[in-house]
């Protein structure tokens, strides 16, 4: 596996990669850096002292770029060298898409119709299903699924996903996964969503499209969907009915919290009407006295 080491004077050199106001890093920053007349992105880990943490980032790059022709889905930014700053391991060199737009700006842009946030939904749907359509031997899921790993390429206009290295792949371990970690709707479903020793999501086919309903949700609410508690979900999928979303795809958002197995509904994503602005989470939760959102 080929390793960039940079010292810390080169490393201090590179220019800092800029985030949207949309997008929070809590494991990491990114750096530009230009390697070989190509622009790259540096991800460098907050947790570099963590060798276990560590441990576990350099297994699941070390096997994405193992398994890098059987993945073979040109919709995914795979990392393609690990870094080292002063011999410590520190992060990995990824390809930088310029002219890019993260995904979760474009889903919350109120300048942006519904019909084309339904599009980027089903792009970032059918890669969550080639993932899912690679040999199941190797074990990989997507894991930490959320608006902020996919990008928007304005050159090629495609999305892609990205951040790979929070990913299921072999035996690895996921740490985090933004929907899923603590949250207390899914405690009783631990036979769908398991959890691991220590009560970190086990990512799965059902965590995978359990995310990505979120990410529908949320889209549909234009906020944070995913804070309502369970009770008040049922309350605003009912609402959700009465603002003309399609039954089938309101009973496939109630099924998330049942034992049914989850599957893909990027099917039903046409059952969405084009104009829902009375869906937006703030106005139900205004009706429903909800302040906690």
């Amino acid at each position: 596996m080929e390793i960039r080491n940079f010292t810390s004077n080169q490393f201090n050199k590179l220019s800092l990669y800029e985030l949207p106001k949309e997008v929070t890093a809590i494991e990491s920053q990114l750096y530009f850096y230009r390697y070989l007349n190509q622009d790259m992105l540096l991800k460098k880990y907050f947790r570099a002292d963590d060798s276990q943490y560590i441990g576990n980032k350099l297994l699941t790059i070390s096997l994405l770029l193992h398994y890098k022709e059987q993945i073979n889905i040109p919709q995914l930014i795979l990392p393609e060298k690990l870094v080292s700053i002063d011999n410590v391991l520190s992060g990995f060199i990824m390809r930088f898409l310029k002219n890019n737009v993260n995904l979760s700006t474009l889903l919350y842009d109120k300048n942006i119709d519904m019909e084309e946030k339904i599009k980027l939904l089903k792009s970032s749907g059918k890669i969550i299903q080639a993932v899912h359509h690679v040999d199941p031997h190797i074990n990989f899921f997507l894991g930490d699924i959320h608006e902020s790993n996919f990008v928007y390429h304005y050159d090629d206009k495609t999305l892609y996903g990205v951040d790979l290295d929070g990913c299921k792949i072999g035996n690895n371990e996921t740490y985090s996964i933004r929907y899923c970690s603590f949250n207390e709707k899914l405690y009783d479903l631990e036979q769908k969503y398991p959890m691991d020793e220590n009560d970190d999501p086990i990512a799965n086919y059902n965590t995978d499209w359990y995310c990505y309903a979120t990410m529908i949700l949320n889209t549909i609410g234009q906020g944070k969907v995913y804070k309502l508690l369970i009770d008040d979900l049922y309350d605003y999928l009912q609402y959700l009915k009465d603002c003309g979303i399609g039954t089938e795809l309101i009973d496939y958002f109630a099924n998330l919290y049942t034992l049914k197995k989850n599957t893909s509904p990027v099917p039903l994503l046409n059952e969405i009407p084009k104009h829902i602005e009375r869906a937006n989470i703030k106005v139900f939760a205004k009706v429903k006295n909800l302040n906690y959102i």
